[in-house]
This record gives structure tokens, C-alpha cells and sequence, in this order.
């Protein structure tokens, strides 16, 4: 997008956020909470753990949660009042709730009054790819972009220090109030979670011993949001062998699951691997999985705070570097990383825990972690004084 019509585009959202003003006469309902998390394609992340601690703690409050009409979760979420996203019915309660908690940015030409709270738990605790101004590509419409939201913002949570001045202050030039809790959703990861593991080994139908370990599969996304494409069937490894090699090193008997990235297509069928792409909640997911292979997804950082194994497998590193970019040398990670399949197998066979686990406790050290089990707490009390 050229400067020119970059500058166009940010006087129109201007104008609209202006005209958009008018409906500021329907006054604010003091109680009232709107939800919505990835733009309304779920009912996860950091939001949901606040809805459902605040819903407890929390008297007398409306709770509101907004989901696109082709999410899973717009008609079986029952608990709540729905309200479907971007809608005329949307825009409402958008402008005539107290609060407002979301896990990304909201719709660019929605404008927040003086006396409305709008809460960015943001969705990535431990960052390694590039965003915003940090990113190589970025635009001249990116920085109005980030002009327009900044003003927005109550307040943003950050997990880490990193976060605070590299993510937030930087790549997102954000200059309001931080929030440094941790991230709610990492609560349960730091705490006692015997039920959660019971609960997914249950839904699975998998009988749980001390033999059978779950390894979880979940790659991130390539490249822009519009490209949803996964590896190409060349680039994938073999997942009977990863499981062999696993059940080895391990002394398990693993049970292979696979979660795509919500933007991604997939084309990782295999009869040993179970799809647990619409399983709700990445979390629950992590709490009963005892290995985790991922590539770029900030959520090597919440296995991490488990002390869990994590392998990397990066067959498309070099691309990927180049399009997206990273905060940092990816070579400094504790966790093991193969661009091929062999590699692959030798960082399992090869893995060291006690190496491994001064490499996490260097890492964190490093990002100079907030992450807490009373995370949620922190952020309900904050919120509570608005209420």
C-alpha cells in the first residue's frame, strides 16, 4: 500500500470513528462485559480464563461473549448471552459495555469512550517471530494503523519484560498502561492440573498409565494470515517414526496428537494421529501432553513452564526467517531444533532433561518472565475496579 493511499485509508477510519460517535448518547451499562477472542472464531486463550474466574468471583455482571456465525462455538456456548460479530447487535454492546476484554486488535473504525475499559491480553506469551513495526515488511499504514489502536487501549497484559519493552513498546509502539501479571491463560500450567489430564485422556478414550505419554503436535502458521497452507507433504516427517523414537527415549508408549493452527488447512492424516484441532482449549491440551513438537509458536513458552520436553521441527527455517523474521537467534532456545527429519530423530534420541531444563531456566531468565498461578487474580482485581 502506497503512502498516499495508506493516508487515505487512515483519514476514512478516522472519519468513521468520528461519525461513529453519535451513538454515545446511549450511556454505558456499568455491569456489563464483552468478551471476544482471535476476532470471534473462539471461545480460548486469555479471555476465557478471565470470563470464567471473573463469572465466579465477580456479582451481579452481565457477560457478553461475540463469535463469528461460523464459529464452532456460536450456538453451543450456552452460559452466556451471544452476540454474533460485527454485527448491528455487536456494535451495541460494544459501545455500551464498562468493559471490554479481547486477546488481538479490535476492528480499526470502532471507537472506545473515556469511561469504557478495553483490555488487550494479546495471545502470545513467548514471542519469537516478528510483529508490527519489527516486521521487515512493514508499512507506512502500519504505523497509522498502530496510531489509531494505541489511543484505544486501556491497558495491555504482558507475561515477560520482554514483552513489555520489545513487543508492546516497540513493534506495537504502544505507550499506555502494562499490565505485567503473566498471562491468565498459563495459570492452570503452574498449577495443580491432575483433573485437566483426566479430563482430556477421557475425551480422547485414552486409558491413562504410567506407560502411555501424549506427544501434541502443534505447528503455527506460514507466512500472512492469508496464507493458510501448511508443509508440503515432502517437508513432513514420518510420525510412525518420531513415535518409535519417542517410545525409546522415553520409555512410553506415546499416542500422537496433531492441532493445525486455526488460519491453517490440513493435510496431516495418518492412522496414528489424532486430530485435535477443534479441541477448545490449547491449554488443556498442554496440561496432559508430556512432549510438545512445534516450530515458531509462542506456545513452546507456556510448555516450557512445565519443564516439559519440546522439539523443534523447522524444515522451512531459512524461508520462514526470511518472510516473518525473529526477536532473536532461534539457535538460542533450549529447545532442539531439526530442519530435517533425521535431525529430527537424533534431538529425540539424543535428548538431555538435565541439560534441557537449565536451557529453560535460562531462557525465562532471559525473557524476564511475569508468568504466575495467581495471574488471574491479579488481572480480576485490576478489572474489579471498574465494576
Amino acid at each position: 500500500m502506497t503512502g498516499l493511499k495508506s493516508y487515505l485509508k487512515y483519514i476514512i477510519i478516522n472519519i468513521i470513528i468520528y461519525l461513529l460517535k453519535i451513538f454515545w448518547i446511549i450511556p454505558i451499562k456499568k455491569n456489563r462485559i464483552l468478551f471476544f477472542s482471535f476476532g470471534g472464531k473462539q471461545y480460548s486463550d486469555n479471555p476465557k480464563y478471565i470470563c470464567e474466574n471473573l463469572d465466579i468471583l465477580v456479582k451481579n455482571k452481565e457477560i457478553i461473549w461475540a463469535f463469528k456465525e461460523n464459529s464452532l462455538y456460536y450456538k453451543s456456548i450456552k452460559k452466556y448471552k451471544i452476540v454474533k460479530y460485527s454485527s448491528l447487535k455487536f456494535f451495541f454492546f460494544f459501545i455500551t459495555s464498562k468493559i471490554i476484554i479481547t486477546n488481538d486488535f479490535v476492528p480499526s473504525f470502532l471507537p472506545v469512550r473515556k469511561k469504557q475499559i478495553l483490555l488487550n491480553t494479546w495471545h502470545g506469551g513467548s514471542p519469537l517471530k516478528t510483529v508490527g513495526l519489527m516486521q521487515e515488511d512493514a508499512s507506512y499504514y502500519d504505523k497509522l494503523f498502530f496510531k489509531i489502536h494505541n489511543k484505544k487501549y486501556s491497558a495491555f497484559l504482558s507475561s515477560s519484560k520482554f514483552m513489555t519493552e520489545d513487543v508492546f513498546k516497540k513493534s506495537l509502539a504502544y505507550s499506555g498502561k502494562i499490565l505485567e501479571y503473566g498471562m491468565p491463560r498459563n495459570a492452570i500450567l503452574l498449577d495443580e492440573h491432575e483433573k485437566i489430564i483426566e479430563k482430556i485422556y477421557k475425551k480422547l478414550n485414552i486409558i491413562k498409565n504410567k506407560e502411555i505419554g501424549i506427544v501434541l503436535y502443534a505447528p503455527t502458521f506460514r507466512g500472512t494470515v492469508g496464507n493458510t497452507s501448511f508443509l508440503s507433504i515432502k517437508e513432513q516427517f514420518s510420525i510412525n517414526n518420531v513415535l518409535i523414537f519417542l517410545n525409546k527415549r522415553f520409555n512410553k508408549k506415546f499416542i500422537f496428537l496433531f492441532r493445525a493452527h486455526h488460519t491453517m488447512k490440513i493435510n496431516m492424516d495418518s492412522e496414528y494421529c489424532i486430530d485435535v484441532t477443534n479441541y477448545p482449549d490449547m491449554q488443556e491440551l498442554l496440561c496432559a501432553s508430556d512432549v510438545l513438537i512445534t516450530d515458531y509458536s509462542s506456545c513452546m513458552g507456556d510448555m516450557a513452564l512445565m519443564g516439559k520436553p519440546i522439539f523443534l521441527y523447522t524444515p522451512d527455517l531459512d524461508e520462514y526467517i526470511k518472510d516473518r523474521g525473529f526477536y532473536w537467534d532461534i539457535y538460542s532456545l533450549p529447545f532442539p531444533i531439526a530442519k530435517t527429519e533425521e535431525e529430527f530423530l537424533e534431538n529425540i534420541k539424543n535428548f538431555n532433561s538435565s541439560n534441557y531444563l537449565k536451557g529453560v531456566e535460562s531462557y525465562f531468565f532471559k525473557l524476564g518472565t511475569y508468568e504466575s498461578k495467581d495471574s488471574i487474580k491479579k488481572t480480576i482485581d485490576w478489572l474489579s475496579k471498574f465494576i
